[in-house]
């Protein structure tokens, strides 16, 4: 049997439908997963320094630092921020008046949560809940100390490691349970220092990263010692790099290799290095990467699908640090890409933290001092997989500090195409101005531009000559942004 002429017309234009359909889940796939690349900074109180980041289980980004607050000094800051870097929360943890406490390091719990560690005058560990909510602080060892790592072990407790904050230095590893309870302590001791900047599990155990000098002036050496589940000393390996004193900052396994990221010199200025060992830690190889005239000095360190590396670091100026940049290389040292990452908005710019997407993106955290204020922020940055991102312009998060009906709202319908409605509250008479910017930070347009009452306004924005992508639009009153939001044209 043949079918007639207008039923096999109707087969074919549902199977072309049916295709379409297809083609447009296809694109439409493919733009949200896509890179998603940027740079911001965040401010509050007098000072807002980030020192670590993490990835949480539902994709967003824990940064881990301090604050100053009056009347009280340094406190630990933690801030969360989703995968376009808006702000989810903020918080404080206050310290005791005179009390100095950083967050140091940050690692993801397996409920959402995270868990801190950093500097006290006593050892401590805090757990806050997905929402930023604290669950818990405890504070161990009655003794001064500088933590620079925490991980989760295979038990879902704690590895945190660092050193003693008064000489003899001596290198500290402690293990907590998953309610924060102390297990172990363990201090191991030098003649002068032992410090310990990393650690990553091996099996049960632990095999970490840092520093050893003998005496005040002596060349550090940079070390690996292996620990046992319940931190016996196995075996420690010492070295120099090129004979020059050396330190291991980042310490990551993968599969029967080790791989140490840090710094040593090369003619009085500071140089990043790595290593490759064995998991005795007997050296496969060490790779140094040429100085550019001034100290280049190791921020964080990654391992890309075992075969590429990323590094950040900061490169001086004879007073103060003042480049952020990234490198990647190949496994052996190659120089792949380099991209600088702060500009004239910078007084000086330090990334501190490395976090792989599973996309491809890289994540940068760490601290910035802008100008004209000199206002020390937290500094973020997102790129693709070879370090491209936009141009720092200044696309800072605000929601914190600006009175609260004061309020720039979602786009909508978001994603679009190629119309939405952009709308905003007043609480008073001013002069508005939206700008509209894509993803490199280029003005694309400009809006309204003109007074408007105090209540509530909007506008339809339209996009017939944009292509398919991320843009952002910023509101401002009389001449001061209020705030900045992202939307996706996708068409």
């Amino acid at each position: 049997m043949t079918l007639n002429p207008k039923s096999r017309t109707r087969s074919e234009n549902m199977k072309w439908k049916i295709l379409l359909i297809f083609v447009a889940m296809l694109f439409s796939q493919n733009i949200f997963s896509q890179s998603i690349t940027w740079q911001r900074t965040y401010e509050k109180n007098s000072m807002w320094v980030g020192n670590d980041a993490c990835q949480t289980i539902d994709g967003n980004f824990v940064i881990a630092g301090s604050t100053i607050i009056s009347g009280i000094g340094t406190s630990i800051m933690a801030m969360k921020i989703n995968e376009y870097g808006d702000t989810i929360w903020t918080r404080t943890i206050l310290s005791y008046p005179n009390e100095v406490t950083e967050g140091n390091c940050v690692t993801p719990t397996g409920d959402g949560g995270i868990v801190i560690s950093g500097n006290n005058d006593s050892i401590y560990s805090c757990k806050l809940d997905v929402n930023g909510n604290l669950i818990w602080y405890k504070n161990y060892l009655p003794l001064s100390s500088n933590i620079r790592d925490i991980k989760v072990t295979t038990d879902k407790g704690y590895i945190i490691c660092g050193t003693s904050s008064y000489p003899p230095y001596q290198g500290t590893a402690i293990k907590i349970d998953s309610s924060g309870n102390l297990m172990w302590v363990k201090l191991f001791s030098s003649t002068f220092l032992k410090s310990f900047y990393s650690v990553t599990l091996n099996g049960t155990g632990y095999i970490l990263t840092g520093i050893e000098s003998s005496f005040l002036g002596d060349r550090n050496q940079l070390i690996i010692v292996s620990l046992s589940s319940n931190g016996d000393s196995l075996w420690q390996k010492n070295y120099y790099v090129k004979n020059n004193a050396a330190s291991g900052r980042e310490i990551i396994k993968t599969g029967q290799s080790l791989y140490i990221g840090g710094g040593t010199v090369d003619s009085d200025k500071a140089q990043l290095c790595f290593m490759k060992t064995d998991l005795n830690g007997d050296s496969i190889y060490t790779r140094t990467f040429p100085v550019n005239g001034r100290h280049e000095r190791f921020g964080s360190f990654s391992v890309i699908n075992n075969n590429r590396f990323v590094f950040c670091y900061e490169r001086d100026s004879i007073s103060t640090l003042y480049n952020g940049i990234g490198i990647i290389s190949d496994s052996i040292g190659n120089i792949t890409k380099k991209a600088v990452f702060t500009n004239s908005n910078f007084r000086w710019g330090s990334l501190r933290a490395i976090t792989p997407i599973s996309n491809g993106d890289i994540f940068f955290a760490g601290t910035a001092q802008l100008l004209p204020s000199y206002a020390r922020v937290v500094y973020c940055v997102r790129t693709d997989s070879m370090l491209n991102t936009p141009v720092y312009i200044g696309i800072n998060n605000h929601s914190e500090i600006i009175p609260k009906n004061f309020k720039l709202y979602q786009n909508y319908p978001n994603p679009f195409n190629p119309n939405t409605t952009i709308t905003f509250s007043l609480a008073k008479s001013g002069v508005v101005k939206i700008k509209i910017f894509d993803i490199t930070g280029k003005v694309l347009e400009i809006r309204t531009g003109k007074f408007y009452n105090a209540g509530n306004h909007k506008f339809d924005f339209t996009a017939n000559n944009l292509s398919s992508g991320i843009y952002f639009y910023q509101l401002s009153i009389d001449g001061v942004i209020v705030d900045t939001k992202k939307m996706c044209l996708l068409k």
